[in-house]
């Protein structure tokens, strides 16, 4: 059997997604959303990024 090729989004891409949705939420919320949703974002990006790269 083949193996299967998992591509994902490079590094600078995700930090750079992760930053667009910063700033998303800086402009049209207010701070406790901002916090909020930062809190939020930082915790799935990092369990998206762990789950991505794996036990290396």
């Amino acid at each position: 059997m083949s193996e299967a090729v998992k591509t994902g989004l490079p590094g600078w891409a995700l930090i750079l997604i992760y930053f667009i949705i910063l700033a998303i939420l800086a402009i049209f919320g207010d701070l406790f959303i901002f916090i909020l949703g930062a809190i939020l974002e930082t915790v799935v990006f990092a369990a998206g990024y762990n789950a991505a790269k794996g036990d290396h």
